[in-house]
């Protein structure tokens, strides 16, 4: 059980990535003017913290989660790119899936132990 849990975060981060990297050309950092670092940054904390008030995981396998999810979109967006559209967009992707794993592991991480020690703060009452 605890694996469709693992998936659904996978999951949740994907569309996380999704919605900021899929949606803004590459030359932009700015959508509905808010920067890119601000959406994957808000929604890997919004969906880290959920994602462990909800499946009961430990909150460094959520935060992990989360990130492998964002960076798994990264890297679908690049292969898209190189096979449908222009093969010489993307001449430094590792460095796009670093700044993706910077923009998104310290907020998934946040809201994943700012969850947990909700968690705990609440058995303990």
């Amino acid at each position: 059980m605890k694996y469709i849990f693992a998936i659904l975060v996978v999951l949740l981060g994907i569309g996380i990535g999704a919605i900021s990297y899929w949606r803004i050309p590459y030359e932009e950092l700015n959508v509905l003017e808010l920067n890119l670092w601000l959406i994957v940054g808000g929604g890997s904390l919004i969906g880290a913290l959920c994602s462990t008030l909800l499946f009961k995981l430990k909150p460094l396998k959520i935060g992990l989660l989360v990130t492998l999810g964002v960076v798994l979109s990264v890297i679908f967006r690049i292969i898209y790119d190189l096979t449908v559209k222009d093969p010489s967009s993307h001449n430094l992707a590792p460095l796009e899936i670093i700044f993706s794993v910077l923009q998104s592991l310290p907020f998934a991480f946040a809201g994943s132990y700012i969850a947990g020690t909700l968690q705990k703060q609440r058995n303990h009452q």
